[in-house]
């Protein structure tokens, strides 16, 4: 081996080892304010319910330990690959034009993280003025994380990108990442300005340009966001820390990551399997009866777990399995259980419901009440097409014995007073979302440790890919929210109000049509990414038109189940068929 082979071999070690380390530290600390908040927001529910004693920091304390926990989780699952992307294009391409495209997706990663954090270290500045309500803290202790987290990133980039050698490859990636940088500090658009249509082209290909090439969707909404300052410059640099910030700052997205964490935990204690021993009491000396008892456990499990793919996962794993070895069809199995996934998304405290809610400032309570008759509604029929469906397959009837009713029934009770707390304590005003996510983590703790299955590990590794999940969609809401504050800035929702009424201003074509955009974004988008990416642009339309906010909110909840659905994304079906070994 050369010296110089020698010395970047050295390099890369320890690059590798200091990124591990990080890593380790990092995600040590995301598991403990992951804890932190969710206990925090615990003690102010005893205080305000039992004491009858609100304490006015506790929502404060726990949104920053929140925004810490999140950041610190989003940083772990970019090393890890956790982060959602679509790599369309890349799939389709030889393997030399696929490694070409990677080389220019990392480019576009790297600059958009750089740009990021020189962005929020600039934030810190103006943080600094400002300070939290009832404590009166300084902004910069959340704000802090942003930094912190982009310099991890940075640090696992480099890991991935440059370990491997200083190649033309790598090179490539830094000059990319260094031109998009100057590009947006600059800004170019000072300099040079561009309007009319080029302008509405320009910011489409940077919308979906990194998105086709492999670039994780929030990067690429935070790329779009960051573009749009540089090539139009009429935004100051720092608001792109700013409104990430903002985008996490709020206080219903603290209960994602504890309904994650709950149903996580509930699989794990055996819960789901339960729920489907009692779904199969209910529905399952029906012929086909094992598979209307998938939609009935799916439609109980997802009204508590509230992610549709959270669903799609637990009662997949264990509906499936025991599906095909009664006969189902595997290809069958993968589309029922993909398909009675979605019932998440509907449920009263679905993640998307409180997303949306949260994006539109509509009612928690309202939303919640609003989607039980359509779940209902959408479960029917989806037993109607599963029965209808082993009638013609023959699929055979399961036999309950008499004796097993009553001890399933029993065993089921705790999941469904699980299920009361969620829906009670929304529909009847006595907690807020994020609440109700403490105390009913608190709860299935509690059921972990009378099952006993609450081994530290176990539940560490809960929290960890928890917080995976939650720092995958919550990052897309805080870069989303940054591309929403960047398109207002360019009238999108009046150039939209503008082409649709156009075409008719009649409530109902406007409802069809925003529908159909929806479905087709579904496609290829996830759910917090259209929320706080694609759907204030059309608010102001559907306002003019009279479309009631939580009527439209139960259609786009729809919409979103249907987009897990259909290719070429099918997030669900992608679980699913998985599950069932269907290619």
């Amino acid at each position: 081996m050369t010296p110089r082979a020698a010395a970047e071999s050295g390099w890369a070690r320890s690059v590798v080892a200091l990124s591990d380390a990080v890593d380790r530290a990092s995600t040590a600390v995301s598991v403990i304010a992951t804890v932190a908040f969710a206990a925090i927001m615990l003690v102010g529910v005893f205080f305000r319910y039992v004491l009858n004693d609100s304490l006015a920091w506790t929502d404060e304390v726990a949104l920053i330990v929140f925004n810490w926990a999140m950041l610190l989780a989003i940083a772990s699952g970019y090393l890890h690959d956790k982060h959602v992307n679509l790599d369309l294009l890349v799939r389709r391409l030889r393997s030399a034009g696929a490694a070409r495209v990677a080389v220019l997706a990392e480019g576009v990663a790297l600059g958009f993280l750089v740009s990021l954090t020189v962005s929020s270290v600039q934030a810190l500045l103006l943080a600094s003025e400002m300070h939290t309500d009832a404590l009166r803290w300084p902004l910069t202790i959340p704000c802090l994380a942003i930094p912190l987290a982009c310099a991890i990133m940075n640090l696992h980039w480099v890991r991935k990108n440059l370990t491997a050698g200083f190649g033309p490859g790598a090179a490539v990636k830094l000059l990319i990442a260094a031109a998009f940088f100057v590009l947006v500090i600059l800004p170019i658009g000072q300099y040079v300005q561009v309007t009319g249509p080029l302008r509405a082209a320009v910011l489409l290909v940077a919308l979906f340009g990194p998105m086709l090439i492999g670039v994780p969707v929030a990067l690429s909404l935070g790329f779009m966001a960051t573009f749009y300052i540089g090539a139009f410059g009429d935004a100051p640099f720092n608001v792109g820390g700013m409104q990430i910030y903002n985008g996490l700052n709020i206080l219903a997205l603290m209960a994602i990551p504890m309904l994650i964490l709950a149903g996580k935990l509930m699989h794990e204690a055996g819960i789901a399997q339960y729920m489907v021993d009692f779904a199969q009491v209910l529905v399952g000396r029906l012929r086909g009866g094992l598979g209307a008892a998938n939609v009935v456990a799916s439609f109980l499990f997802g009204d508590i777990s509230g992610s549709a793919v959270s669903d799609t996962a637990a009662i997949g794993s264990l509906m499936i399995p025991q599906m095909k070895q009664r006969g189902y069809r595997a290809d069958f199995c993968a589309a029922l259980q993909g398909t009675a996934g979605t019932l998440g998304m509907m449920a009263p405290l679905s993640i998307t419901i409180l997303l949306y809610a949260s994006a539109t400032n509509a009612s928690v309570s309202r939303l919640a009440a609003a989607t039980i008759l359509p779940a209902f509604l959408l479960a029917g029929s989806f037993m109607l097409v599963t029965l209808l469906h082993a009638r013609r397959y023959n699929y055979p009837r399961e036999h309950v014995a008499r004796a097993s009713i009553l001890p399933r029934t029993l065993r089921a009770l705790p999941g469904g007073f699980a299920l009361v707390l969620v829906v009670g304590g929304i529909l009847g005003g006595v907690f807020t979302p994020a609440e109700v996510g403490s105390v009913l983590l608190a709860y299935v703790l509690v059921l972990s440790f009378c099952y006993q299955t609450a081994q530290p590990r176990r539940l560490y590794a809960a929290v960890v890919e928890a917080g995976y999940i939650s720092g995958m969609t919550l990052f897309m809401a805080a870069t989303s929210s940054f591309l929403g504050f960047v398109m207002a800035r360019d009238l999108v929702s009046q150039h939209v109000v503008d082409v649709v009424t156009s075409i008719s201003a009649d409530r109902h074509v406007v409802i069809f049509l925003v529908s159909l955009v929806f479905i087709v974004l579904g496609m290829i988008l996830e759910p917090p990414a259209m929320i706080f990416g694609f759907l204030p642009s059309f608010m102001p339309l559907l306002a003019k038109a009279n479309v009631d906010i939580v009527h439209w909110g139960v259609l786009f909840c729809t919409n979103m189940g249907l987009g897990c659905i259909i290719p070429p994304v099918a997030l669900n079906l992608f679980v699913s068929t998985h599950l069932a070994g269907v290619r």
